[in-house]
C-alpha cells in the first residue's frame, strides 16, 4: 500500500506543530534546549477599516497579495490549517511565540492596507483530533 505524499507531509507538519521530534532518538543540543518549543496560535482574520462592502472579496484591494502570502506561509510550514466560519477567517499557525506570528502577519499587504485586520491568540488544544476538509459538492 502506498501512502500519499500529501498525507505524509500533513502528518509531519502536525507532529512538528505539536513538538514531536523528527526521530525518537534525536539528541538535544545545548542550542536547541534553549529555544522555545513550537506552539499553536489561532489567528482570526476579519474585514478591516478599508474593506469596501460594495465589492466581492476577490475584488478587494490587496486580496491577491493576501492569498499569495498565505500560500507562501503554508508552503514554508508556518500554517498548520486554515478555515472560515461566518465572515471570519481562522488560520492555525505553528510558531515559537505570538510575536513571531505577529511578525509574519504584519508583512501581509492586505493587513497594512487595512483591507483585513487580525488578532493572534494562543491555542491550547485540550481535545486533539483529526480535521479533514469536506468535499465541496
Amino acid at each position: 500500500m502506498r501512502i500519499p505524499l500529501k498525507l505524509i507531509a500533513t502528518v509531519s507538519a502536525l507532529l512538528v506543530a505539536c513538538g514531536v521530534p523528527d526521530t525518537p532518538t534525536q539528541p538535544t543540543s545545548v542550542a536547541s534546549a534553549a529555544e522555545p518549543e513550537l506552539r499553536l496560535f489561532a489567528v482570526e482574520i476579519k474585514v478591516g477599516p478599508n474593506w469596501d462592502s460594495s465589492k466581492s472579496p476577490n475584488e478587494q484591494a490587496f486580496f491577491e497579495e493576501h492569498s499569495s502570502n498565505l500560500k507562501h506561509l503554508r508552503e514554508a510550514g508556518h500554517i498548520v490549517m486554515g478555515a472560515r466560519y461566518s465572515d471570519i477567517g481562522l488560520i492555525i499557525f505553528s510558531a515559537r511565540s505570538a510575536e513571531a506570528v505577529e511578525a509574519l502577519m504584519s508583512q501581509d499587504p492586505s493587513m497594512t492596507a487595512g483591507t483585513f485586520k487580525y488578532e493572534v491568540h494562543a491555542l491550547n488544544v485540550f481535545y486533539p483530533g483529526l480535521v479533514q476538509s469536506r468535499s465541496s459538492k
